[in-house]
């Protein structure tokens, strides 16, 4: 994946963790259809590369940027309060 975004979160346990969410270069499927490869590293279930589709590459970057945010606020980790953004603590 050609990294092109990344964020990097404060999981609240003992020792502390890190979070990483990477966001990768949408790019055009041989169907026509576009894709933007993205990975979260430090929640469990998520360290593998996975990927959203949409019919454009702002449409395929919108969605990403949607189901990671998902998938951050839905984590267990982020329902116990122990998943944040070092800027906003």
């Amino acid at each position: 994946m050609y990294e092109i975004a990344q964020r990097v979160l404060t999981l609240l346990t003992e020792p502390q963790r890190e979070v990483t969410v990477t966001v990768g270069l949408p790019y055009e499927e041989p169907t026509g259809e576009w894709s933007c490869p993205y990975r979260i590293d430090g929640l469990a279930g998520w360290e593998h590369e996975r990927k959203v589709s949409g019919a454009d590459s702002i449409q395929a970057l919108e969605v990403v940027l949607t189901v990671v945010r998902s998938a951050l606020e839905g984590s267990p980790e982020a329902r116990d309060g122990l998943l944040v953004w070092e800027e906003f603590t």
